[in-house]
């Protein structure tokens, strides 16, 4: 039997400690540095903190770190146990509480670049607070609480992530620049992509076959299309009996296609069988935009590739009129 630990910390980080002979070390930081609440001197840093990191991984340990911003305070404390911070209109995507309500398990890096040049790390266990949730016990909650509460608009939380504190320990200065901050307006909860610099990195001029994964989701894409064509009475016939490694081949050229990929295909090699009519041809449209739609593609992706499958209709059919 493993004997219990009084330690803080992972049983991988300690055998490390063991293989690389730093556990003197090691033990020392946990027992001057370590805390399992948060020492006063903590909760003020933290009052006056305006950026964090936040670590979440949802229940696979699929991991995400994203920033969080806000004016001085917007990380409430809530005594030595608590933390409570706001999430504000972002990108629609919900990285971090969609990891939360899987996996609880969160990490903070709280940074001051701007006085001491020193962070702090507060490790625990998250859960989601709506702010309706929060009103409920307005009576004990802070004053500052109760001001974002009170706003609305996009200045108005969307919902809170309330944190118990598990440890809590020291960044040390020795690598933290210390910054001088310039005035720069700030348009909380703007849609301009000027303004949020939102393709600094020019991904729009990225194929959309590489941005959403390009061979490995061409796997995906085909197995969902070419269940919807089997499925479907009106074309299946010209896709069953035949060879699915070859088949597979066509479609995945075909798709490509849609997608700004790097396969050539005039769209005349998707099918085989005679017989095609301007219906048919109607109908293999509709199931593709139904894949991507299930596939969850962008809707201004998807009109741009059924454009660029309209442009394969005329040779496809003409192809067929010659053969019949």
């Amino acid at each position: 039997m493993k004997t219990p630990s009084l330690l803080p910390g992972s049983d991988g980080e300690h055998a490390l400690q063991a293989k690389y002979a730093s556990e003197d070390r090691a033990n020392t930081f946990y027992a001057r540095q370590v805390l399992n609440f948060l020492a006063p001197r903590m909760r003020e840093f933290i009052s006056r903190q305006e950026f964090m990191f936040v670590g979440t991984a949802d229940r696979h340990g699929e991991c995400d770190c994203s920033p969080r911003f806000g004016e001085p305070g917007f990380i409430h404390v809530l005594g030595n146990k608590h933390l409570l911070y706001p999430e504000y209109r972002g990108n629609g995507v919900f990285a971090s509480q969609g990891n939360i309500s899987e996996n609880p398990h969160i990490a903070l890096l709280i940074l001051d670049f701007y006085r001491d040049s020193v962070g702090l790390h507060v490790n625990g266990k998250a859960r989601i607070v709506q702010s309706d949730e929060l009103e409920t016990f307005a009576d004990k909650l802070p004053k500052d609480v109760l001001a974002e509460l009170a706003k609305d608009g996009k200045r108005r939380p969307n919902g809170w992530v309330m944190v118990e504190v598990e440890e809590a320990y020291i960044q040390c200065s020795k690598h933290i620049p210390l910054l001088k901050k310039l005035e720069r307006q700030i348009d909380w909860g703007t849609d301009s992509v000027a303004a949020k610099k939102g393709d600094y990195f020019q991904l729009k001029d990225i194929p959309l076959y590489d941005r959403i994964g390009g061979d490995q989701a061409m796997a995906i894409a085909i197995d969902l299309f070419h269940r919807k064509l089997l499925e479907d009475d009106l074309v299946r016939r010209f896709f069953d009996d035949v060879d699915m490694a070859a088949q597979r081949l066509k479609q995945k050229s075909f798709l490509a296609m849609a997608f700004g990929g790097p396969y050539q295909c005039s769209g005349v090699e998707l099918v085989s069988k005679i017989g095609l009519e301007t219906q048919h041809f109607d109908r293999i449209s509709v199931i593709l935009k139904e894949t991507l739609e299930e596939l969850k593609i962008g809707a201004a992706e998807i009109e741009e590739m059924m454009q660029v499958i309209e442009t394969t209709r005329e040779a496809i059919l003409n192809l067929f009129d010659r053969q019949c």
